[in-house]
């Protein structure tokens, strides 16, 4: 099977940020088609599929159709994307597919292209007033592989602390989950050299930004000091 994931563009320096909705992943047979719409009472079975699934893409956006665009992947893999004559378009990297209520041939589609569909209405001063922004990886191209890169970064930060064995048993894993810390996770590393997964220190580190407070030493730190300071 081949796999599309859609992610939602997020620019925080923009008043036009878009819907934000959490990662799609969609897989599909060659040659079938996954269509992408608003959500609707007939089709909110969509809106909770598990990831993976071969269910239609829906977002809670009125500036979306009902039958806004398609999805297709050829037998080789390739990726193409169809406007459904939706009246408030469908554009590819910033360029409009078809006009109002006209329907035009596949375009291909590439890994990193954007994808948006609709065009914010009243501003966009509500969610269901904003248009969808995201953007596009197929064929599990978004799951990392592990390289002699990451190994060495990964064997450098557990030998920040190896002085004692309880500081080994924390270079090896997080202190708030209790989950190993492995290559290619998103990392947080303190200037005390503790370490945690980014998720699960992040409440942390935005409670009393700039300022941070390690809670596992207890020390405090400012960080947004000049790295010629430090």
């Amino acid at each position: 099977l081949f796999s599309v994931r859609l992610t939602p563009i997020i620019d925080h320096s923009s008043s036009n940020s878009g819907l934000y909705f959490s990662p799609i992943i969609r897989r599909m047979k060659p040659n079938e088609k996954i269509p992408i719409g608003r959500y609707t009472e007939k089709n909110k079975s969509a809106a909770h599929a598990p990831q993976g699934s071969s269910q239609p893409i829906v977002f809670k956006s009125k500036v979306v159709s009902r039958t806004h665009a398609l999805l297709q992947c050829k037998p080789d893999g390739l990726w193409y994307l169809k406007d459904s004559k939706s009246s408030s378009g469908t554009f590819l990297n910033n360029v409009r597919l078809s006009q109002a209520t006209m329907e035009l041939d596949f375009w291909p589609v590439v890994d990193g292209d954007t994808i948006q569909l609709g065009l914010d209405y009243r501003g966009g001063s509500e969610d269901i007033y904003r248009c969808v922004k995201m953007r596009c990886e197929f064929n599990h191209s978004w799951q990392r592989k592990v390289n002699q890169y990451n190994l060495d970064i990964h064997e450098r930060m557990k030998n920040l602390r190896l002085d004692t064995a309880e500081g080994k048993r924390q270079a090896s894993e997080c202190a708030i989950c209790l989950l190993t810390l492995d290559p290619c996770q998103a990392l947080f590393i303190s200037p005390c050299s503790h370490s945690w997964h980014y998720k699960c220190i992040r409440p942390v580190i935005i409670k009393s930004y700039p300022q941070f407070y390690c809670p596992n030493c207890r020390s405090m730190c400012d960080l947004e000091t000049d790295i010629e300071d430090e």
